[in-house]
């Protein structure tokens, strides 16, 4: 499923609403689609977009690529109130997690702890112009990568020394254009291990950093234990 293109004529293959073995036809229409625009955030995988009808039943299915008859998907949602746009986990992905998952493994997400927004050249630009007259200090180059928009307190980014207004451009010395390149190349982390980070701040300084990934889940176990402790302490100073 790497190597797909689009515009590559594709089926979908499933029951929905129990009409067993039905076939659908499309093209690929879009690529490595972020669970945030596709409108399930809290999903770490990125989908294939195609307009083969996918409905209830269809969930699971093989999407396949007509030329070749290989798998290249399989078929997950769509998208509420837009008739025509499917979505489909790339069969590569499958394979990355079938094996642990058939084990009853937990499947690792990395989390650094910072929220990102695409900075692009023009953006940057309109951004600093607006700036001028107010807080110099946060302006940004006028260069594509992740905007660092928050540091969440004692996360791994905050421990890594990542700070507000920094403008990411590598992770793991690959190449950040965008928030979305950005949040992959952390998900794709190995848990535990160092993970590069440069950035460029204020302004124009580029700096390399060494942060090491955590589990998100375990992350969120922990805050969810943090905040039932201060839940009670609250209580307890009110009795």
């Amino acid at each position: 499923s790497d190597d797909l293109r689009v515009g590559q004529i594709v089926i979908a293959v499933g029951s929905p609403g129990g009409l067993d073995n039905t076939v659908t036809m499309g093209i690929i229409s879009g690529l490595e689609r972020s669970s945030t625009v596709v409108g399930i955030p809290h999903k770490k995988v990125d989908y294939i977009q195609t307009d083969a009808a996918i409905n209830p039943g269809n969930s699971g299915g093989p999407l396949v690529d007509v030329e070749s008859g290989r798998v290249v998907g399989v078929n997950a949602c769509i998208r509420a109130n837009m008739e025509g746009t499917s979505f489909a986990i790339p069969i590569n992905r499958v394979k990355d997690i079938m094996t642990d998952l058939a084990e009853g493994k937990h499947i690792h997400h990395s989390y650094l702890g910072v929220s990102m927004a695409t900075c692009t050249p023009d953006w940057a630009r309109d951004r600093n112009e607006a700036l001028q007259n107010s807080d110099k200090s946060k302006q940004v180059p006028e260069v594509h990568g992740a905007l660092v928009t928050r540091v969440f307190h004692r996360s791994p980014a905050d421990l890594g020394k990542i700070q507000e207004n920094d403008v990411v451009v590598e992770i793991g010395g690959k190449q950040v254009q965008s928030a979305d390149d950005a949040r992959r190349l952390i998900d794709r982390a190995v848990v535990g291990e160092d993970l590069s980070v440069t950035v460029l701040r204020d302004n124009s300084v580029r700096v390399t950093l060494t942060v090491q990934p955590v589990d998100l889940a375990t992350r969120l176990r922990e805050v969810k234990r943090e905040r039932q402790r201060q839940l009670l302490q609250e209580r307890f100073r009110l009795q």
